[in-house]
């Protein structure tokens, strides 16, 4: 098999691997949710809204960090993908 076909072969491998651990954390991403942290909720109604909104703040970081390191994964995939359609149709 010739060197350029192995490379064109490695090159969309690459891009599929990086496919799916995008796809991985932008499932993560997903499925964070707010979690105030408190064992039981207060009672004090200011206090409960302080810490669901806390909570909604960390959660939205957490996510939108993961949003952000699957979308560099999804550059990459591509990048991968489309240098090694380019060499597959090189004479």
């Amino acid at each position: 098999m010739p060197i350029d076909s192995l490379i064109t072969i490695a090159l969309t491998v690459c891009a599929f691997i990086a496919g799916l651990y995008a796809a991985r954390l932008w499932l993560m991403a997903s499925k964070i949710g707010p979690e105030p942290g408190w064992a039981v909720e207060p009672a004090d109604e200011m206090l409960s809204q302080m810490g669901w909104v806390s909570a909604l703040i960390e959660a939205s970081v957490k996510s939108g960090e993961l949003n952000r390191r699957a979308a560099k994964w999804t550059a990459v995939a591509v990048l991968l993908g489309t240098i090694s359609s380019v060499l597959s149709n090189l004479p």
